[in-house]
């Protein structure tokens, strides 16, 4: 009985000496997780509070950003992936007639803008013009629309332009009149001789000859005004450049064969040489750089015209042996009212220029290695009607002014 008893207490013993370190065990563990739930809650108050400063910071920013956006001059619209309308400013609600959140972009700018709009510009019904460019939002779906009223700018550029075209025209006038002063005396001179009883038929004929070539000196100057007004509108018809040169040469062959000049030509080709244009225009144009030939060559002088086949080309060359083109005036031999003649209208060459310009060619000039002047005149061989292009000589006047 004691002997059991004495094991009693000893496990007991035992099994309090357990406890107790157990209990001290359980005790230092729970010390170590209050510092832990403590350094947590230090580290979750921190976190918190850089998240609240964040989110505050981003607060102000977007609250800026909304300022910014409504003190914006220019329209802004923001898209979603499916071009629903998420946001826009002020100016954009002044622009539109009628716009809000979650309206489909495509009806609303069906109901407000005129379908007739560059790429980088559009009207709206109302007549504003505004300029516009787009971006994407990636990596965020959808796209922002910033549209720019520039009516005021483009009323004033048409002010401007309307301004320098009547500043072209004055300055055309008072050209054709300068130039037009001198022969329209000497035919009312010649033509004021043939009344005169005493003539002999002789010299009644040589007045009439003379009034007749300052009168036709003075059409190809108006012709040459008229030419160059147009702009290069021409209407568009299928052209065969082979019988254009054989007209041009029929027309020349008199004109030079009277000044002592011969007249050769080559590459009158078997098949048909044909371009989109028109053949008024470009026989003209021809004509005159043929003629400015003439002008520059000496009596037993030679004036070459060839055709030739230049890829997609078709490439007229009219050379002459003259003096040739001064470097000092090459870059301006094409410039409206520059002439190197005192007689010349400076238009003759300009027309030459715009003619081409308008069926989508070129004309250019050098010097040919054996000496004299050599204009290329380029134009694209036909292959569908294209229209015309508009070259604009209304610049061209503005700029030699």
């Amino acid at each position: 009985m004691t002997s059991a008893s004495q094991l009693s207490r000893q496990q007991l013993e035992h099994a309090f000496e357990l406890f107790n370190k157990v209990s001290g065990q359980l005790t230092d563990s729970y010390a170590q997780l209050q510092d832990r739930i403590r350094e947590l809650s230090l580290e979750l108050a921190a976190t918190r509070s850089e998240r609240m400063r964040q989110l505050a910071e981003k607060e102000r920013y977007a609250h800026r950003f909304a300022q910014l956006l409504d003190a914006l001059p220019a329209a802004v619209v923001v898209l979603d992936d499916l071009d629903i309308v998420c946001q826009f400013n002020p100016a954009a609600s002044r622009l539109f007639d009628s716009i809000s959140v979650g309206d489909n972009w495509c009806e609303t700018s069906r109901r407000n803008i005129s379908a007739d709009q560059r790429q980088d510009e559009m009207t709206f019904f109302t007549g504003t013009v505004v300029s516009y460019t787009e971006q994407t939002l990636a990596p965020e779906p959808g796209r922002i629309l910033l549209m720019l009223d520039v009516t005021e700018t483009r009323q004033l550029q048409n002010r401007v332009e309307r301004q320098q075209r009547l500043s072209a025209m004055g300055q055309m006038a008072a050209q054709l009149a300068h130039q037009i002063r001198t022969p329209l005396s000497s035919a009312l001179l010649y033509t004021s001789h043939l009344s005169r009883p005493d003539l002999t038929e002789s010299q009644r004929e040589r007045f009439s000859r003379r009034s007749r070539r300052t009168l036709l000196h003075m059409e190809q100057q108006i012709n040459d005004m008229l030419a160059f007004s147009r702009g290069g509108q021409y209407e568009s018809k299928p052209v065969d450049l082979n019988q254009l040169l054989h007209e041009m040469l029929q027309m020349l062959d008199p004109l030079v064969a009277e000044q002592g000049i011969h007249l050769h030509h080559s590459g009158l080709l078997t098949a048909a040489a044909m371009t989109t244009g028109n053949h008024s225009a470009l026989l003209g144009a021809m004509m005159n750089i043929a003629l400015n030939a003439r002008e520059h060559c000496s009596e037993g002088g030679t004036i070459t015209i060839s055709l030739n086949d230049a890829g997609n080309d078709w490439e007229m060359v009219i050379s002459d042996d003259g003096p040739g083109v001064p470097n000092e005036i090459a870059d301006r031999i094409f410039d409206p009212f520059f002439t190197t003649r005192s007689q010349g209208t400076g238009l003759g060459l300009a027309v030459c220029q715009a003619v081409a310009l308008g069926h989508r060619g070129r004309v250019s000039v050098d010097n040919a290695p054996k000496g004299g002047a050599r204009f290329h005149f380029i134009v694209p061989k036909a292959t569908e009607c294209h229209p015309l292009q508009q070259s604009d000589n209304r610049e061209l006047i503005g700029s030699a002014a």
